[in-house]
């Protein structure tokens, strides 16, 4: 197994999943860049470095990706035998790396504006060139751009208690905030109040209108371009379930951590691959409602 699948294995996310709709070869183009993007997120975040040590570390990896420094054998030859083979244009995964670095000392964002600068960074950008690397042309460039802003927007509302107490970071415009009256302590001492919930709601209808923005975008595209972004349709589907779950239960995200188990996730990856073909709801299926029914009760315990 290579360092890249390794990476990707491990750590399990909604991505990985469904890489597995992709033929060999891009799967396997798909795990490297998967790796380099969280490899480049971990430098960031996980403990034990210096505010220097992670900059010098994510210059070392734009320096890699554009061939400026020779690459160690392993991951880092991986993903720069990907971007020859590819001929990547590199310059998303440069901002990627950019907007990385905007967390070292993180900056609340005054803006809507200013998210969705930081939001292009670090996932729009992801999704440029994992459109590349899972064959689609550069007319899916729209898709993707629009796609990242709403998953992004989905992360940031799923994980406001954690960013703040992990991370002390706050990704919530502070006019947003100051709109409808919410203070970093209302998010430090997690105060689960009507104007908390307002915020949220004002948040995810953003998300809304992306996720609204993607999929016009992908119904435009050829039926070449559309299969080869399934995995991409199935993380629409996914994050969307997220989304709603988060709705329904007015944003409960100081109590439990939203997600998607592995049956609905292979639910929406078969979604994905029928296209705009209409079915009922899974928890509509009186079969599918008592057979799932325990572990849809304990999908999200609240956090400890």
């Amino acid at each position: 197994m290579s360092e890249a699948d390794s990476i990707t294995k491990n750590a399990k996310s909604n991505l990985a999943f469904t890489l597995l709709d992709l033929p060999q070869e891009k799967r396997m183009h798909m795990a490297q860049f998967y790796a380099f993007c969280r490899i480049v997120d971990d430098i960031v975040d996980e403990p034990g470095m210096t505010e220097s040590e992670r900059h010098t570390a994510l210059t070392r990896w734009e320096d890699i990706i554009t061939g400026k420094l020779a690459a160690s054998p392993g991951i880092e030859s991986e993903v720069r035998q990907l971007v020859t083979d590819l001929q990547l244009d590199t310059s998303p995964m440069s901002r990627l790396i950019e907007g990385c670095r905007g967390d070292i000392s993180p900056v609340q964002p005054e803006t809507r504006e200013d998210l969705l600068a930081y939001a292009y960074k670090v996932a729009s950008c992801v999704g440029i060139t994992s459109a590349t690397v899972m064959g689609a042309s550069p007319k899916a460039e729209k898709y993707a751009i629009a796609l990242g802003y709403a998953l992004q927007l989905v992360n940031i509302l799923r994980d406001v208690a954690e960013d703040c107490r992990k991370y002390n970071r706050f990704y919530l415009p502070k006019q947003d905030m100051e709109l409808f009256g919410v203070s970093h302590d209302d998010i430090r001492e997690q105060r689960y109040n009507f104007r908390v919930r307002q915020l949220l709601a004002y948040e995810a209808a953003l998300a809304e209108k992306f996720f609204g923005e993607a999929e016009e975008q992908y119904q435009q595209l050829s039926v070449e371009d559309r299969n080869a972004l399934i995995p991409a349709q199935a993380m629409s589907l996914i994050y969307h379930n997220i989304l709603e779950k988060m709705q329904s239960d007015e944003y409960r995200v100081f109590e439990r951590r939203y997600s998607v188990n592995n049956f609905r996730k292979l639910w929406f990856l078969l979604r994905a691959r029928l296209g705009t073909v209409e079915f009922p709801s899974i928890s509509d299926w009186g079969f599918f409602k008592s057979f799932t029914g325990k572990s849809q009760k304990n999908e999200n315990p609240p956090s400890k």
